[in-house]
Order: structure tokens, then C-alpha cells, then sequence
């Protein structure tokens, strides 16, 4: 503990002012060797709370918050559904194409806060809030159908979610918003149950948590 108790001083003492600090500033403030500073240090930056000015001086990046989002991408995808099904109360789904069948197949990949729906349920692309998330955020040349999809989803283009009033398949009524990869590319389909029918102010509240979540 007492490595964990020095390496939190020297955090602290980084994050007091919004400048760069040196190592020998540091260790003397909080009274610990250089060697020691130096190797926290290291490990702050191979974290991302940390960023190397020069051979000797070091600035704080996002803190503590970085360290969270850190964690997060390491504990995967249903970490961040957890966090998500905990703050909305409710069913959170995570859905992505199928191997192979990008574009065509979607199926339910993780689920929290909820047992009505289990990974591996398929989702229905034209009729559900997370197949339609989903194929509004492909390139349009790649998306074909009826003049009413298409219609439809153009307004998801513009709004940035989709949502169906009634429940679909297995899955009940959803709002869902577009999850991209790194690339940019479309990697799936987040999406929450909806439980107040019609209500402009849930849906709206629903979409702002998802979006921190993609």
C-alpha cells in the first residue's frame, strides 16, 4: 500500500496546477526520491493520466477521469452497458453484425440491467430502433429498401437516434443511437428501453446517457 499511498501524492501534486512540473520539483514537494518520481511518472503516461513535456518535466492530462475511461476499454464492452443499465434503471442492449454478414445481420451482443433479451437474440434491421441506429449510419449506397425506410432513416441521420413505439421480436420498445469504431465505420447498435409511452423527455433524456456511452 504504501507504493499505491506515494504514487496517489505524486497524482495530487501534478493535477494542483494546470502546468508542466519537473521530477525534481515533484520529489522535492512531496519528499520522495527522484528514481521514484520518475518511474510514477512513467506509469502515469503509459496510462494516460500523464504526458512527457521533455526529458524532465511532466503534465497532468485528464486526471483521475482518464484513469476510469482507461479501465473501462480494458473491462470491454458489457462494463460500459453495466455502468449504463445502473444510471438509466433499465434494459441496455448492445448489438452488432453478425461474422461476415456486416451490413445484413445484426444480433444482440451484451445486455444489462434486464433478462428479457440474451445475447445471440437476432435483432430485426427495418423494424427495430437498434437495426435502424444501425443502418442509418451505414454509407447510403450500401442501404437499400422501400421509400418509407429510406425516408425514415434520413430523419435518424439527422436526429442521430431511432425508436420504436411498440416492441419488437424480443425486444421491447428502444431508443437506439449508432455505435462507430475507431475508423469511424458503423460497429453496431446501442440502445435502452423505452418505459413511459410517448414521452418526448424520456426519449431525450435516454439518448444524452447512451451517447456517453459510444
Amino acid at each position: 500500500m504504501q507504493s499505491l499511498s506515494r504514487a496517489l501524492t505524486v497524482l495530487a501534486e501534478l493535477n494542483r496546477e494546470d502546468r508542466a512540473y519537473g521530477v525534481t520539483e515533484l520529489a522535492v514537494t512531496v519528499g520522495l526520491h527522484k528514481s521514484t518520481v520518475h518511474r510514477i511518472l512513467a506509469t502515469f503516461c503509459a496510462h494516460g493520466l500523464a504526458d512527457r513535456v521533455d526529458d524532465h518535466r511532466y503534465t497532468a492530462l485528464d486526471g483521475l477521469a482518464a484513469l476510469r475511461r482507461t479501465a473501462q476499454r480494458r473491462a470491454g464492452p458489457e462494463h460500459t452497458l453495466t455502468a449504463l443499465g445502473d444510471r438509466l434503471g433499465r434494459l441496455v442492449v448492445l448489438a452488432k453484425p453478425l461474422p461476415k454478414t456486416t451490413g445484413t445481420v445484426l444480433q444482440v451482443a451484451a445486455v444489462a440491467g434486464g433478462s428479457s433479451v440474451q445475447p445471440g437474440h437476432a435483432v430485426s434491421l427495418r423494424q427495430s430502433a437498434l437495426g435502424r441506429a444501425y443502418l442509418s449510419a451505414l454509407p447510403t449506397n450500401e442501404v437499400t429498401g422501400t421509400p418509407d425506410l429510406l425516408d425514415t432513416l434520413q430523419r435518424i441521420r439527422v436526429s442521430g437516434f431511432a425508436h420504436n413505439a411498440r416492441p419488437v421480436a424480443s425486444l421491447p420498445r428502444m431508443v437506439a443511437v449508432p455505435v462507430r469504431a475507431s475508423d469511424g465505420t458503423c460497429a453496431g447498435a446501442l440502445g435502452a428501453e423505452l418505459i413511459q409511452q410517448g414521452s418526448v423527455d424520456e426519449v431525450r433524456r435516454v439518448v444524452s446517457v447512451l451517447r456517453s456511452g459510444v
